[in-house]
C-alpha cells in the first residue's frame, strides 16, 4: 500500500464531481479516512478563506485556522469542504502527491474529522458530489 496517513495533505488534480469537471490546478486535499478493505483513501478539499470569509459561516464547511498552533500543512486560514465524498484508489505513487509528511495538528485534526463525519451522518451527499477515481484516472490527470 502507501505510507499516506490521515491528517496529511495531498495536492492533486481530480474530478470535482460525477459530471466530469476537472480541477485546473492541484488544490490541497486533507486525508480524512483510509479504507484498507476497499483499497481507497477518502479526501476532502481544503480552500483558503482569503477573500471568501463568508464561506466560514456555511454549515457545509469547517474552518481550520493557520495559527494556535501554527500549522505546517496549510499556510493560511482555510476551510474544508464537508459536502463531498471523494474516494481515490490507494496505490504506491500517491506518496509523490503528498505535500509533506507532517499532519494537521492533533486537536484541529480531531475537530475537523468530527465535523466531517458528523456532516456525513446528518446530511445526504448529493450523487454528483460523490467521486471515485482510479489510479489510472489520477495518473492521467496528474502527469
Amino acid at each position: 500500500m502507501t505510507d499516506i496517513e490521515i491528517g496529511q495533505v495531498l495536492s492533486l488534480k481530480i474530478r470535482y464531481n460525477s459530471e466530469g469537471k476537472v480541477a485546473e490546478k492541484k488544490p490541497p486535499y486533507l486525508v480524512v479516512d483510509i479504507h484498507e478493505e476497499f483499497n481507497t483513501i477518502e479526501i476532502a478539499q481544503i480552500d483558503s478563506l482569503e477573500g471568501k470569509e463568508f464561506k466560514a459561516a456555511k454549515k457545509s464547511n469547517k474552518t481550520i485556522y493557520y495559527d494556535y498552533p501554527v500549522e505546517k500543512v496549510i499556510d493560511k486560514d482555510s476551510y474544508i469542504q464537508l459536502d463531498n465524498t471523494i474516494l481515490i484508489e490507494q496505490y504506491e505513487k500517491l506518496s509523490f502527491y503528498r505535500r509533506q509528511i507532517d499532519k494537521l495538528s492533533p486537536e484541529k485534526l480531531s475537530e475537523t474529522l468530527s465535523a466531517y463525519k458528523e456532516y456525513h451522518k446528518k446530511n445526504i451527499i448529493l450523487e454528483n458530489k460523490q467521486v471515485y477515481m482510479t489510479r489510472d484516472e489520477l495518473e492521467t490527470l496528474n502527469n
